[in-house]
């Protein structure tokens, strides 16, 4: 059945062998924390100028084939690794890879969800949705935990390869699911967008959207150079140097990341939901604790914690978004979605990335992360008073 299929693509599209440890990757190609934080924002600033337009190919050629394109591009910005010698090649290599995840990004669930409404299966989205995540999980952890230990004893090259071949993989699983149910809408390009960004606007949709915002980017924070925050205490505390850590941090980044997404995503009712409901303060303040306590056995355990916190929040968050969005504009209320959460995610990695060579790295995080404290106490104040806030 092609539900099978769409599941093992969702999955490849999360299996990789460099991970997080990228960063120490590229601190290694001497590249500064300001020039890595440059990188990743201006990437941001592609999905800024790409979501719009891929998300219009979802919406009035094919959502297949905007899934398509973009699984074709990927494995292109990961080879460019290979040849990482300055930021230049680091920026092309994010400005591809964010091309291909736009491509990718506003049209992956609405594919899904025009499938399952083809066969009458709306209402089942949101279990299928978190049997595939949980799949998702699974092969992620493998390829992360391996990926650790082949990139410290036989070099982060083959780790780079080997996750470019996985990527290549994905495409035809991807040309082998067929597309039902999906029709294109008869308005015009400019209409399309138009009546989409008056779909965003609507307070029910915006007001989500910025709570959205308040976690993703206190997440963001506490997981940017969290690798080379984390390999330099390992690294004390073991008496090794911080590529001695590439192993164990492929395995803590399983732990940190990959299982508690699992979690996350797998607890329901009044767990799953007092963790969505206390992310915005709970993401934030585990942030503060690991850079005053920075015990590495506590900074593992205050990751878990927040990435379970997170996971909750968004996969609510996802349900949710789609059930407030009319099916002919989903892919590209979508991309403007994620074209909104890219500037302002930008706009940090910029700030954050040269705060971190002016301030040095543990500093740096307990100054943001007091700050998305303050924004989480905010919103959890709002939450009380503003219906739009509240999950069905």
């Amino acid at each position: 059945m092609w539900l099978k299929r769409f599941k093992l693509l969702f999955a490849l599209t999360y299996a990789g062998f460099l991970g997080n440890i990228a960063v120490i990757y590229y601190l290694s190609q001497g590249l500064s924390y300001g020039e890595i934080g440059l990188a990743t924002a201006l990437g941001g600033l592609g999905f800024f100028l790409f979501e719009v337009p891929t998300g219009v190919v979802g919406d009035k050629v094919s959502r297949k084939a905007s899934v398509l394109i973009g699984l074709s591009i990927i494995p292109l910005a990961t080879l460019l690794l290979l040849f990482l010698r300055n930021f230049w090649v680091l920026l092309a290599s994010e400005l591809l890879g964010t091309l291909g995840a736009s491509f990718v990004s506003g049209s992956f669930q609405a594919w899904l969800f025009d499938n399952l409404k083809a066969e009458g299966l709306e209402g089942q989205f949101k279990e299928i949705w978190r049997s595939a995540q949980k799949i998702s999980l699974i092969v992620s952890s493998t390829t992360t935990i391996l990926g650790g230990f082949i990139a410290q004893f036989l070099g982060f090259k083959v780790a780079i390869l080997l996750t470019a071949l996985l990527q290549v993989l994905t495409i035809p699983v991807a040309f082998s699911i067929p597309e039902m149910g999906f029709s294109r809408p008869e308005t015009s390009y400019t209409l399309h967008v138009l009546g989409a960004w008056r779909e965003l606007k609507k307070p029910e949709i915006a007001w989500l959207i910025a709570y959205l915002l308040s976690v993703t980017l206190a997440l963001s924070q506490f997981r940017k150079f969290f690798e080379p925050y984390l390999g330099n205490v390992l690294a004390l505390y073991l008496g090794t140097t911080i590529m001695g850590t590439l192993g164990i941090l492929g395995v803590v980044e399983v732990l940190v990341k990959v299982l508690p997404r699992y979690l996350g995503v797998a607890l329901r009712g009044r767990v799953g939901r007092a963790l969505h409901e206390s992310a915005p303060v709970g993401v934030p303040l585990a942030t503060v604790i690991s850079v005053l306590y920075p015990n590495p056995f506590l900074i593992v355990l205050l990751g878990i914690t927040a990435t379970l916190f997170a996971s909750a929040f968004t996969f609510n968050f996802s349900v949710e978004f789609q059930r407030r969005v009319s099916s002919e504009k989903r892919a590209t209320v979508i991309s403007l979605r994620n074209m909104v959460l890219a500037l302002a995610t930008s706009a940090f990695y910029t700030a954050y990335g040269f705060a971190t060579d002016f301030l040095g790295l543990s500093r740096a995080r307990l100054l943001f992360a007091l700050f998305f404290l303050s924004t989480g106490a905010f919103f959890k104040l709002l939450q009380g008073k503003i219906e739009h806030l509240r999950y069905s």
